[in-house]
């Protein structure tokens, strides 16, 4: 499963970063900005069509990025390793999982559809990530991200 980062099409200074339980675009200025601008790609790899998670893939591990429909759709960093229950598990995984698709403002570029809610996108609104519908010009740029390779490396 691939290793990448993501940033902001029309903010090409800001990636998709998970840090406290919430998900944002923000600058990496530091270490731990690259490590939580990191995020494992669960899908078998990078290609349009293809379903996964964006699962953080540096300390703290075990958590994937997560629509929360309580928080007014916005995103959240979701701790889903320690989930026992199979109703809560099968929830997350739901709110959790999205499609890979040509982004929408930009073919060649990358958009997050998501699989429970078929009409909503991963964007940015006020730096903050929701999971909302796109169809303004301004709605579909902030659902456009360009996927790069990770900005945190275990060589460093």
């Amino acid at each position: 499963m691939p290793l990448v980062s993501a940033f902001s099409n029309n903010f090409p200074d800001f990636f998709i970063v998970e840090r406290s339980g919430l998900a944002d675009i923000a600058t990496i200025e530091t270490d731990a900005d690259r490590g939580d601008a990191t995020f494992e790609w669960t899908g078998s790899d990078l290609g349009f069509g293809g379903t996964g998670q964006l699962r953080r893939a540096v300390a703290p591990t075990g958590f994937v990025l997560r629509i929360a429909t309580f928080d007014g759709f916005r995103m959240h960093g979701k701790f889903v390793d320690g989930i026992t229950d199979p109703d809560i598990a099968a929830e997350v995984r739901a709110d959790s999982t999205f499609v890979l698709e040509r982004g929408v403002i930009d073919p060649s570029q990358f958009s997050f559809r998501s699989v429970r809610f078929p009409d909503r996108f991963i964007r940015h609104r006020d730096f903050k990530l929701f999971a909302e519908p796109v169809n303004t010009p301004d709605e579909l740029q902030s659902a456009t991200f360009r996927i790069v390779s990770p900005l945190h490396s275990d060589d460093r």
